[in-house]
This record gives structure tokens, sequence and C-alpha cells, in this order.
């Protein structure tokens, strides 16, 4: 081992990294490839006509045999009455909390309202406003759900009036008489 180099002799022409210590990796498979030649602009490939047919000419609107599009409207898409959704939302809310906890029930007179008017004015201006499917959905539900609010009212006025008229009872009566 060489002393003022810290690595071992050799005499087969092994290059030695001084940082690591450990031969330099050589390239097993030859001399390295020669760089690219420059950026050249690539050959513009063009598929050669099918037989028959003439070669696309890109200055032709049309291709032969192929009649130009006549002019026509494409029209547009008239926006929803924004009633009309609330009043769907609405309408999904009251019935879905209804069903679940009870409270979201009270909105459905304001799904019905919204319905109807909603409904009402894309009726009178069709040309401004769509969405009548989405205003008779909210009022349609609007409908069902003061439906069974109104039964449930109904059904808790029946449940105070026979409680309020009922006999009073007297603590635990278990039918048995006490001397």
């Amino acid at each position: 081992m060489s002393e003022e180099q810290g690595r071992p002799e050799s005499g087969d022409g092994v290059q030695w990294n001084p940082q690591t210590g450990f031969p330099a990796p050589s390239n097993p498979y030859g001399q390295p490839a020669p760089p690219p030649p420059p950026y050249q602009q690539p050959p513009s490939y063009q598929q050669p006509p099918a037989y028959g047919q003439q070669p696309y000419d890109p200055t032709q609107a049309y291709p032969q045999g192929y009649p130009a599009m006549p002019y026509s409207y494409a029209g547009y898409a008239v926006p929803d009455h924004p009633q009309a959704t609330a009043a769907m939302v609405w309408g999904i809310v009251s019935l879905v909390g209804g069903v679940s906890c009870g409270l979201p029930i009270l909105a459905s007179p304001v799904a019905w309202i919204l319905g109807h008017k909603a409904r009402k004015e894309i009726r009178r201006e069709p040309q401004r406003y769509g969405g009548e499917s989405k205003a008779t959905a909210g009022m349609v539900m609007g409908i069902i759900g003061t439906v069974l609010l109104v039964l449930a009212l109904v059904l808790i006025v029946v449940v105070v009036v026979i409680a309020v008229n009922s006999e009073p009872t007297t603590g635990f009566e278990t039918g048995f008489e006490t001397a």
C-alpha cells in the first residue's frame, strides 16, 4: 500500500477514486456513445392517398362529395328559475327530515308555496325561465309534507284531548286492596 496516497498499489491500470479510496467505476461496454447531432426539423411524413383518391387540400373547406352544412340556429338553454330549485330542495329537506326526526316537516308549506310561485312564473314566461319539473317536484313534495304535517297536528290534538278528558289516576294502582 502506498503511504502518500492511502490506496493499494496495482499495476493493472485501475483508476482509484481519491475521495472514497475505492476503484472508480469503468464503462463495461466500451467507449461512450458520441453526442447526438444538433436538432434538425423532422421530415414531414404524409401518407400517400389511397388508390383512386385525391390528396387532401387544406385550403378547400369541405372535401368534394360532402355539401356544406346549412346555417342553423344553435339555440341556448333557458336557465332554471331560482325558486324552482329552492322549492325542490325545501321539499326534499322537509320530507327526508320529517321522516328522520320530525321537525323539518314544518318546511313543507314553504316548498309548496315556492313551487307554486315558480311554476306560475315559468308558465307565464317560458322563454325566460326553465325548470318547471323542479318547481312541480318541489310543490308536490310540499303538498305531501303539508298533508303529513296536518295529520301529525291532528294526532297531537286528539292525544291531548284524550289525555285531558280521561280520569286522573292516583299513583300506582295495581288492583290489590291494601288493608
